[in-house]
């Protein structure tokens, strides 16, 4: 069975700093893996 396009995007996951595990407040499909706190560490 094929899923909806919109539905597929619409549950993926938070993502998450791979750095402190804190929730980013990003698109799902953007590149980076760490939030902006860790970032400028």
């Amino acid at each position: 069975m094929l899923v909806n396009v919109l539905d597929f995007f619409k549950n993926l996951p938070a993502k998450l700093c791979g750095t402190c595990g804190e929730e980013m407040v990003e698109q799902h499909d953007c590149y980076t893996n760490k939030c902006d706190k860790c970032n400028s560490l």
